[in-house]
């Protein structure tokens, strides 16, 4: 049995949002009635801001100064073979909750943990503007903690509701990212790389190379993981055009900080991080 957990960043439990979610939970139960939902929805959490603290990334995630439902909500996420996260868009960004979460995980960007788990994205608008907090969610966080996006999906409520031809498109967009979770969580190994998951690899790994002292907690997750000596979070084929430009990536990127900083930037760039926080 499949276990889907949704990450709800709407106020409104029974809102615009939460309604295409359960039109994507039907499309999924249609195919495979024994999926299991658990939904996290941030307004009943006890999740404070982020406090800037930068421990997380020092010492690691469980030395955070906040003490409040983080950690479940991380457990949860971890129990699921697939992910959705799901917000409103307001001026083309995420809900105010939504946004903390993705600060109080920013370190997921840097120590990985979702390698390889399919998540869909689904947003909401009155009807401008539905691309921007799928987008956003997408490429400015999930993506970079290694999340396969298998679709992100905005949807103008208003037009959905009232028009017959775009509740149509809507839901066909739902089914299509419902068939395809599906088929990701059922396939005997993660999808490949996009080229821009690939990339984000890379540069986590690079920064990771040119100062271990910066960020001692993220150079010690890659190191146990075996990141630093592997072509990606998983074993999978990377395109060979992929591997250049990474290549090519890693190798610039390496010099302009010593260009920068000088031989000494990792002494420099983890003194500074130390003294800063």
């Amino acid at each position: 049995m499949s276990k889907i957990v949704v990450v709800n960043g709407s106020a409104r439990i029974k809102g615009n949002t939460m309604s295409m979610v359960k039109v994507f939970e039907e499309q999924m139960r249609k195919m495979d009635p024994s999926v299991e939902f658990e939904y996290i929805h941030l307004i009943q959490k006890n999740f404070g801001y982020c406090l800037s603290c930068n421990q997380c990334l020092l010492k690691g995630p469980d030395q955070c100064l906040n003490r409040d439902d983080a950690r479940e909500i991380l457990e949860k996420m971890h129990s699921a073979d697939g992910l959705v996260f799901a917000s409103p868009g307001y001026g083309a960004m995420v809900s105010a909750l939504f946004k903390n979460l993705l600060d109080r995980f920013m370190y997921l960007d840097h120590m990985v943990e979702f390698e390889g788990v399919p998540a869909v994205i689904i947003s909401t608008s009155g009807g401008d503007g539905v691309t921007g907090a799928p987008k956003y969610m997408a490429d400015r966080a999930i993506r970079w903690w290694g999340c396969n996006i298998i679709d992100k999906i905005g949807i103008g409520h208003a037009f959905y509701v009232m028009n017959e031809k775009s509740k149509a498109k809507g839901n066909k967009r739902l089914e299509k990212a419902a068939i395809s979770m599906l088929k990701e969580i059922e396939a005997e190994k993660p999808m490949k790389p996009t080229f821009l998951s690939y990339m984000y690899f890379i540069f986590n790994k690079t920064e990771g190379e040119v100062s271990p002292s910066a960020q001692p907690a993220r150079y010690e997750h890659w190191v146990y993981r075996g990141w630093f000596n592997k072509s990606y979070y998983y074993d999978t084929k990377i395109n060979i055009f992929y591997k250049m430009l990474g290549k090519f990536f890693n190798v610039t990127m390496k010099f302009v900080f010593k260009l920068l900083l000088g031989k000494d930037a990792d002494q420099k760039l983890g003194a500074w991080t130390h003294n800063n926080y």
